[in-house]
């Protein structure tokens, strides 16, 4: 039989004891927890992200001069003479850009490619002056020069980025290691406090305080889920870093698919390859849509998405994103409409994100528009604010529907949108972008009727004249 409690010389002193020892302990494990948990966050390698892309952008400005000085010997004149001129500027910007945003961290090969790239640019601009190697300047021997020499340079920034990649790659593996540490000694920790919680529980069951340790056993289970739910929330984060890997096999996927499907190399010989590889470049370009959507949507919701602003012409950007959406129209028998502004407006904003922000709604509309058309319109506000207005004559919404459409994931269920495919990320993605500009999102819907979505800009956002 065992001995009676009051034997065992434990009071309520001591239980009191016991208690203030497990808070202890707990606090100590959640200021571990949390510690830990800001230096995984402070050391991942989030900047590889912008690296990336910057290096990436790098690569396409040279390849697109390299096609413009190919435009240019199969079509000499003074305007594809100029565009190789401004392919150069911009080339040289990027080269510039990314030497002193990353102070030549060679994370992504950012030196290695700076060294590439530059040399390269000076001949060319050398070479575009004063001519190459004997040959005047403009001349058809020169300009073969000129070209050779940008599709080397891409060729060599094309390597340095993948040894770069491979770099980056490890560094995200040894984060990876990190975590699976971090998650065995939180294992550890939790098993050791789960034990004196135990004894905890049999001592307070003998002292016939049940209440008491329901009491207890409900705040640990609280602490114990809000660290699973901040533990899950960094194992998220890691892998929403590491997902912009797949955007660079899908880049390789879709170039070389329509370089097969456009026949730039001489006929495939089969159609149905050709047809093949139609489909190939289509679900490449939806799953690159797809990620970039949702890195994007981490990025706004995680705050670490920083606006550009710049000054651009408004027209500007809705005729580029006019344009980017008319095949899709055209290929649904739609009527594209764009409608000119009464006067001109500069904006001072982010322009990559006020395309992106028209080009997600244009393409909303279309693809939820079965016949009839889709209109962009836009102007000044009363306030001296700026408006963006996109109409179709889709199938519209029920108000329950309109309710949850800016929540990520969300899609509209009937005959029509099951076919259409998509991860129900765009319209949340325009509410954030819009948002960090200091604008609102209005989305006026019937079903049956078609929708209108508008977004207004603030007036700090649009320049003055004079």
């Amino acid at each position: 039989m065992p001995k009676p409690i009051t034997q065992w010389g434990f009071g309520r002193r001591q239980i009191s004891i016991a208690i203030v020892a497990v808070v202890a302990l707990a606090m100590v494990i959640g200021v571990y927890i949390q510690q830990s948990l800001s230096s995984i966050a402070r050391d991942l390698p989030v900047t590889l992200l912008d690296q990336e892309r910057d290096a990436e952008v790098l690569i396409r400005e040279m390849a697109n001069l390299a096609w413009a000085i190919e435009f240019w010997r199969s079509e000499p004149g003074e305007t594809n003479r100029e565009r190789v001129r401004q392919r150069l500027g911009v080339a040289t910007e990027r080269a510039e850009y990314l030497r002193t945003k990353y102070n030549l961290d060679n994370l992504v090969g950012a030196a290695g490619m700076y060294a590439v790239a530059r040399p390269a640019l000076q001949d060319l601009e050398r070479w575009f002056e004063d001519g190459a190697m004997g040959h005047a300047a403009g001349s058809p021997s020169a300009m073969w020069l000129m070209q050779a020499r940008a599709r080397d340079a891409e060729a060599g920034l094309i390597a340095l980025l993948g040894e770069g990649r491979d770099s980056a790659r490890a560094l995200l593996r040894m984060q990876e290691a990190r975590l699976d540490r971090f998650s065995f000694g939180v294992a550890v920790l939790t098993a050791f406090a789960a034990m004196l919680v135990l004894g905890l529980v049999l001592l307070l069951f003998r002292q016939r305080h049940i209440l008491e340790l329901k009491e207890d056993a409900e705040t640990t289970l609280v602490a114990a889920k809000r660290t699973a739910e901040e533990a899950n929330r960094a194992k998220s984060d890691f892998l929403a870093n590491m997902s912009h890997e797949l955007r660079t096999p899908l880049n390789a996927i879709i170039g070389f698919s329509t370089m097969i499907k456009d026949e730039m190399l001489g006929p495939v010989g089969q159609p149905r390859y050709r047809d093949y590889a139609g489909d190939i470049h289509a679900s490449g370009e939806h799953l690159l849509s797809i990620i970039s959507d949702i890195l994007d949507l981490s990025k706004v919701e995680a705050g670490k998405l920083e606006l550009a602003d710049d000054e651009f012409e408004a027209d500007e950007v809705m005729r580029a994103a006019i344009r980017l959406v008319r095949e899709k129209a055209e290929a649904n028998r739609l009527s594209l409409i764009l409608r000119p502004l009464d006067q001109r407006v500069r904006l001072y904003a982010d322009r990559r994100a006020i395309l992106q922000i028209v080009i997600n709604l244009l393409s909303n509309a279309v693809k939820f528009t079965e016949r009839g058309s889709v209109e962009l319109s836009g102007g000044l506000t009363p306030e001296g604010g700026f408006i963006l207005r996109v109409r179709d004559t889709g199938i519209g919404m029920t108000p329950g529907q309109l309710a949850k459409v800016l929540e990520p994931f969300y899609q509209v269920q009937n005959a029509l949108t099951r076919e259409q495919p998509g991860t129900g990320l765009g319209l949340p993605l325009v509410d954030r972008l819009v948002r960090l500009h200091d604008g609102q999102l209005r989305i006026e819907s019937q079903q049956g009727f078609g929708t209108t979505a508008s977004v207004e800009l603030p007036a700090s956002r649009v320049m003055r004249n004079g």
